[in-house]
């Protein structure tokens, strides 16, 4: 008798293990990236992941997104709130990775991409953008100067 339960323990024991380790093995495949998008001048900026609801971002302002699956990111900078008629300043699109724990916006020639990673010749800017940086899959908006017509108070 002695044996047949050693066993049977030992049966239940292997299979907590297995489905413990399944678990956190289906948990860290699904897992993403939280990262974030700074506003850091002195325009409104929208962002939008995957063409799903746009976020606005105030000046001085960011906010975190959780990147879960290969996707793109669209940015578009406004001179105020935008509204009817309004029209962007700057925008762009990035076409950004994520793989388990590894999230990275892709920008850039293929030349030297593995070694180097995208951009490294500097053939493609992004400015007025600043993409993974301070970490991998954050964006930036930096300050830049455009255009903005003048406001009408009226009166």
């Amino acid at each position: 008798m002695t044996y047949r339960r050693h066993r049977a323990r030992l049966a239940v024991a292997t299979l907590t293990v297995a489905v413990s380790w399944g678990a956190a093995w289906s948990t860290a495949a699904e897992a993403g990236c939280l990262r974030r998008v700074y506003n850091r001048s002195a325009y409104v900026l929208v962002a939008s992941r995957d063409g799903g609801p746009p976020v606005t971002l105030l000046p001085g302002r960011s906010v975190p997104l959780r990147l879960e699956r290969p996707g793109r990111l669209s940015l578009s900078a406004y001179c105020a709130v935008p509204g009817s008629g309004s029209r962007p300043v700057a925008e762009a699109s990035f076409d950004y990775e994520a793989v388990l724990d590894r999230c990275f916006m892709r920008f850039g020639e293929r030349h030297l991409r593995p070694e180097f990673g995208g951009g490294f010749l500097g053939r493609q800017g992004t400015a007025p953008f600043t993409v993974n940086n301070p970490a991998q899959g954050d964006v930036v908006l930096g300050p830049f100067t455009a255009d903005c017509p003048v406001l009408s108070r009226g009166g």
